[in-house]
């Protein structure tokens, strides 16, 4: 509450500029997921940018941090997780008008329909369901109008488990939910093909490493596992980009994701970054390896972007 305060108060008193300008060095990397059929709001943000700040590639970030050129004033890197295709549908149209560079992290098995992402497969049982309740986990679980935070509590409660138990308990709420679930990602899931990925690359979005099948690394105990998520996906995207790629995002990305030996894995892998989350700015000496990026969603109101750009939250 006492945070929000402050931000209203500055709005308030037209400070925004004054805390913007005091943190003009840092860079800022913003990741994204997700794109809607609407573009109204995701123009609206990147017009802020184009207006406020100095958009840069995650190419310039890695430049810049091994003593090539400083990177500018209010620089902005773009990033998006996952690879789903309503980035190139509904996302690359936007930023490409704007001319804002991007860097896609893709999960190599999602492009590969090796797998469809967990969390969807959740979301997908739970809107489907025609249960009132379950018992889950050892507890009960009501299927209320508040859907999205049953899903949310239901995600957060196995996104740390190993990825068989993890596994296992999907199998388990398909069972206790009643749903059939589609072997192939449902359209609104969908990701991207190899043949996008290069369209993509080729029109000057750069791609990077999201893991073979999204765990959280440092759930992994064994060495080869950590190796075939990390260094597993850069050979299967060098692969069929037919080029080197730089730069990494660790899955779900809060600081209890990721640690020295994850770290290790991915410089090691080849990549010459990594990106977490985190309300921080990159500086000119940081940890190659641990660079946080700010939350953005074009669902937001722009208001959420501007004061996370700027340093208000």
């Amino acid at each position: 509450m006492l945070r929000s305060a402050m931000r209203a108060t500055i709005h308030g008193l037209g400070l925004v500029p004054a805390v913007r300008a005091l943190n003009r060095q840092g860079c800022r990397i913003l990741v994204y997921h997700r794109f809607g059929e609407d573009h109204t709001e995701l123009a609206k943000q990147c017009e802020h940018i184009r207006k406020h700040y100095q958009p840069v590639s995650m190419r310039q970030v890695a430049d810049s941090l091994r003593g090539g050129p400083v990177l500018p004033n209010y620089a902005v890197a773009v990033t998006i997780d996952d690879g789903y295709r309503d980035f190139l549908l509904h996302g690359h149209p936007v930023f490409s008008q704007y001319k804002i560079p991007v860097t896609v992290f893709v999960i190599t098995g999602f492009i590969d329909r090796e797998l469809w992402p967990w969390w969807d497969q959740i979301t997908y049982m739970f809107q489907r369901t025609q249960r009132a309740s379950i018992s889950f986990l050892g507890r009960e679980i009501l299927i209320s109008g508040e859907i999205l935070r049953v899903i949310d509590g239901v995600t957060q409660s196995v996104k740390r488990l190993p990825r068989q138990e993890r596994n296992t308990r999907i199998l388990e709420l398909q069972k206790l939910l009643d749903v059939d679930l589609p072997m192939n990602a449902p359209p609104e899931y969908e990701a991207l093909t190899w043949d996008e990925v290069r369209q993509l690359n080729a029109s000057g979005v750069e791609f990077g490493g999201h893991t073979r099948t999204h765990p959280i690394l440092t759930c992994i105990s064994g060495d080869a596992e950590l190796q075939d998520e990390i260094a597993g996906s850069k050979k299967r995207l060098d692969a069929e980009l037919g080029s080197l790629s730089l730069h990494f995002a660790y899955p779900n990305g809060t600081v209890a994701d990721y640690d020295d030996r994850t770290a290790a894995a991915v410089k090691t892998g080849g990549f010459q970054t990594a990106v977490t989350l985190g309300r921080k700015f990159v500086s000119a000496n940081a940890d190659r390896f641990r660079l946080p990026r700010l939350d953005a969603d074009p669902s937001l109101p722009l208001k959420h972007l501007v004061e996370s750009l700027a340093g208000l939250r």
